[in-house]
């Protein structure tokens, strides 16, 4: 073998033999998507969509992680105290509960948390019969990366009821809480239940 053909196959081999160096994920970044691995349970009555919940880890990272003042870049967290930004929070920003309930929420927070909406605030799909207004409390905890939910639900309330009284669900308020609302329109109230919205109105640190 000439020496250069040599040359090149020793280089050739020598390249190989190098590690291939591993990625490795920012620390934030893995700890939002774990985080937002808990905090769509919220939104556990839509269907699936892959790019609500990227929109949703990046929204940790950008609001909730960033807002972390104690720790340096790198290795900031999820803190309790920074968990307001949630409030507000759209689970899809192209059905938002306010196209559907547009105004007269009325939260309160004691040993029980509840809401009431007057009917005459519920907006109707176009060729819908029934609505139903779903109240889902989800309780995380960030070192175990664990949640527990707890809800309650109107029953189908039907179109052409429109004398129907306010809207009242009540849950418990026993742990530190993400509040959420969501809404829900069918013509067959014996179908699996989907949520067309759902938004948190609310972040409760429990009793």
């Amino acid at each position: 073998m000439p020496a250069k053909s040599k040359l090149l196959l020793h280089l050739h081999n020598k390249k190989s033999q190098k590690k291939v160096s591993k990625r490795t994920l920012n620390p934030e970044f893995t700890t939002a998507i774990r985080a937002a691995k808990l905090i769509r349970v919220c939104a556990a009555l839509m269907k699936p969509d892959r790019s609500r919940f990227h929109r949703l880890a990046k929204f940790i990272l950008h609001h909730v992680i960033h807002a972390d003042t104690f720790h340096k870049t790198g290795e900031r967290q999820i803190l309790i105290e920074n968990l307001k930004f949630f409030e507000g929070y759209e689970f899809d920003p192209d059905h938002q509960v306010s196209n559907y309930i547009p105004a007269g929420i009325i939260t309160g927070i004691d040993n029980k948390i509840t809401l009431t909406i007057p009917s005459d605030q519920i907006g109707w799909q176009v060729h819908t019969a029934y609505c139903k207004i779903i109240l889902l409390g989800v309780g995380i905890d960030l070192a175990s990366y664990t949640s527990t939910t707890t809800s309650g639900s109107t029953a189908w309330i039907a179109r052409s009821d429109l004398q129907a009284g306010p809207v009242y669900i009540e849950i418990n308020n026993d742990q530190p809480l993400f509040v959420a609302i969501g809404v829900a329109y069918t013509n067959d109230t014996a179908s699996a239940i989907t949520c067309q919205a759902v938004k948190i109105i609310g972040v409760n640190k429990g009793n």
